[in-house]
């Protein structure tokens, strides 16, 4: 049975089985589906869910609660969200429905991070310092993916009732890894300046695999990570907000067996707002940022040889955007623009002399400077009392020159530049069909321009690929909403929201990999297909709380047949949280992941049809269990402990291969085993 054809049969079937309810809406909602915002008047714990988009979220406490040891780890309870990249924890990425991060629009405190490269991971951002992360999936920001926000502390989430000022030291541990955790912050208010300063290290040993398996080196590495915020409210309406972010780490996840990476990372952000509350024309944002990469490797060749790879990216970039509110509706318009200026070196040379050696595969890294430039209006129609229609236009153009890229028989590469552009367009309608139903279908484009890394793979064994075109991205989603009280009893609350899409691609991008260049290159694709549905829900009894989920995403190349690869899992999660009383709170994170057998086993190569290892995986399951425990008696103590995996599984989120296509070793890319985590955290 097809189950795309299944999944809109069950989307049908929920909607004719619905009692007949002639009820209007009391509550005026603004559903602004845009390209950078989604503006809604709830504020409940299930305000996203009952969003008519598959928008999902995460705040610091859950963060915290279920031990999350980097941001990917965090986002991995969302439905269609996978990690990739592993194992270890800085070299980690994800996916949102089977596509990369590299085809997602990441921001951070109003930084758009473009730095992302293949082979490492981008996440420079210790979890201690995120507030809340919203991940929105499908076409959106021009990018193919979604668009992942992330916001992080601020005095005033730290801050309680009338205090001024306030200082919070934080001790962490993981068994598996011995990894030791220290922090400290220091945040008050003055009249109308907020502000913040923290600064975080941590440190840690390779970690075991599950089921008492060994343990793999290149897992081992430190952190130091630095935070500034100060935020000025010049009046009612006007507010100014500075964010400083710095990061310092080292892995030693690389490709020989010796040798290490570290990376350097600053972003900056300026960010204005007026919500102009006398004109209904003006609320309007305004943000600046910068942003600076430096990562560089160390690896023994053999042979006392060496390898040293330095590559650096520079950002700046603004947004400008703006709602009016008009008699036609709501106008939601902006213009952004991003530029990248990227250098680098690659260098094979003896270790005792330090001469360098010639190696075409070790070829200077490509200087190069990009541009990304947008500007959008997207118009919320109010057609009837519950009927809303939101059209939008987007128009995207890339930019990329390199001074010194050539090609593999020495030609100039891109000195007089090249351009792509595209104009996107949306329509999005909202329909409540009753106070409890609420209905919605979407049609969204995007262009997906190549990065740095796509166009000049960084590194040895990979080949270049500077024509590489940009993604365009076309979407078709539906769903429902179910938002229903007194379920059970008089003080209980259920959402239930179910999405069905069907994101076709074409020029995607993906790996292709031969016997000359092992680590691949980056490809076009003419159009793949990827399709599947989420089905969220979220309970709410009191102190009681649980929220699941079921996922399920499909891909395809539509010329060849072939699965794509990266796709993730069919998963199921389960989360639960309950207040036993003021003090003590008790929760679980569970994921079930179903046989994976939807990953390519073939490529088209320069030698034709190819047989290529199947890197799907099994069956497994894994759960994790929290309490968070702050004694009313020691004001400001926060203890809290989990334990993950707590069956100490043995499972990987996908399998990996050795160049001869033989099963690597399984500690190389399986994932952390049972864990004992306790933090530690006193404020006053």
């Amino acid at each position: 049975m097809n189950y795309y054809k299944t999944s809109i049969a069950l989307f049908v079937a929920g909607v004719v089985s619905m009692p007949s309810l002639a009820v209007s809406s009391t509550d005026q909602k603004i559903y602004v589906l845009d390209s950078i915002t989604v503006v809604s008047s709830e504020s409940n714990k299930h305000a996203n869910i009952k969003k008519p988009q598959a928008i999902n979220s995460i705040e610091s406490d859950t963060i915290k609660n279920i031990g999350s040891k980097n941001v990917p780890a965090a986002l991995r309870i969302l439905p269609n969200v996978d990690i990739l990249g592993g194992p270890t924890p800085t070299s980690e990425n994800i996916s949102i429905r089977g596509l990369p991060q590299s085809h997602a629009y990441i921001s951070i405190d109003g930084i758009y991070q473009s730095n992302f490269a293949t082979k490492r991971g981008s996440w420079y951002l210790n979890p201690n310092f995120v507030n809340s992360i919203q991940v929105t999936a499908g076409p959106t920001s021009g990018a193919a993916a979604g668009k992942i926000t992330i916001e992080t502390i601020s005095a005033r989430d730290l801050l309680a009732g009338n205090e001024t000022f306030g200082s919070k030291f934080d001790f962490g541990y993981r068994s598996n890894n011995q990894q030791k955790d220290m922090g400290v912050t220091v945040f008050g208010i003055n009249d109308n300046t907020d502000y913040l300063a923290s600064f975080q290290t941590s440190d840690r040993q390779p970690y075991h695999i599950g089921n008492g398996g060994p343990s793999y080196d290149k897992t081992r590495g430190d952190q130091q990570s630095g935070l500034v915020k100060i935020n000025h409210q010049l009046n009612n309406d006007q507010a100014l907000k500075f964010t400083f972010n710095t990061d310092d780490s080292r892995t030693y996840q690389v490709r020989n067996d010796i040798g290490y990476r570290d990376t350097k990372y600053n972003g900056a952000s300026l960010v204005w707002s007026d919500k102009a509350s006398d004109n209904d024309l003006v609320d309007l944002n305004a943000a600046f940022y910068i942003n600076y990469v430096d990562s560089f490797s160390w690896e023994d060749e053999g042979n006392n040889e060496q390898g040293t790879q330095d590559i650096q990216d520079n950002s700046i970039g603004f947004t400008i955007s703006n709602d009016s509110v008009t008699d036609l509706g709501l106008v939601h318009y902006g213009v952004s623009g991003h530029f990248t200026t990227h250098n680098g070196e690659v260098i094979k040379s003896d270790q005792i002399t330090g001469v360098i050696i010639e190696d075409e595969s070790a070829a200077s890294e490509a200087s190069s400077k990009s541009r990304k430039l947008a500007t959008w209006v997207n118009l919320q129609v109010p057609v009837t009392d519950r009927l809303n229609v939101i059209p939008g236009i987007r128009y995207d153009s890339f930019y990329i020159e390199s001074s010194n890229a050539i090609g593999l028989n020495g030609e100039p590469l891109l000195r007089d530049g090249r351009t792509e552009s595209r104009v996107s367009m949306s329509l999005n309608g909202v329909y409540e069909l009753s106070s409890d139903v609420k209905l919605f279908a979407s049609f969204a484009q995007a262009l997906n321009p190549p990065s740095d890394g796509h166009l000049f793979t960084s590194g040895r064994g990979f080949k270049p690929n500077p024509n590489l075109k940009s993604e365009r991205a076309d979407n078709k989603e539906m769903g429902i909403v179910f938002d229903n009280y007194h379920v059970f009893s008089n003080s209980d609350t259920l959402v239930t929201r179910i999405n069905i899409f069907k994101n076709d691609i074409k020029d995607y991008i993906a790996d292709l990999y031969s016997t000359e260049w092992p680590d691949g290159e980056k490809v076009n694709l003419g159009q793949v297909s990827l399709k599947g549905f989420e089905i969220s829900t979220s309970y709410q009894l009191n102190d009681w709380e649980l929220n699941a989920s079921y996922a399920r995403t499909r891909g395809r190349d539509s010329n060849t047949g072939f699965s794509l690869a990266e796709i993730p899992s069919d998963k199921v999660n389960l989360q639960t949280n309950f207040a036993l009383n003021q003090e003590l709170s008790l929760g679980s994170v569970a994921t079930f992941a179903f046989k994976h057998n939807h990953a390519p086993t073939q490529q088209v190569s320069d030698k034709g049809l190819e047989d290529i290892p199947n890197e799907g995986s099994n069956t497994w399951f894994a759960m994790d269990i929290f309490a968070n425990y702050q004694p009313v008696t020691v004001k400001g103590l926060s203890v809290r402990l989990s334990v993950t995996n707590l069956f100490d599984k043995e499972y990987a989120n996908r399998l990996d291969f050795e160049r001869d296509g033989s099963l690597s070793p399984k500690e190389s890319f399986y994932e952390e085993g049972r864990s004992v985590n306790l933090t530690l955290s006193y404020q006053f």
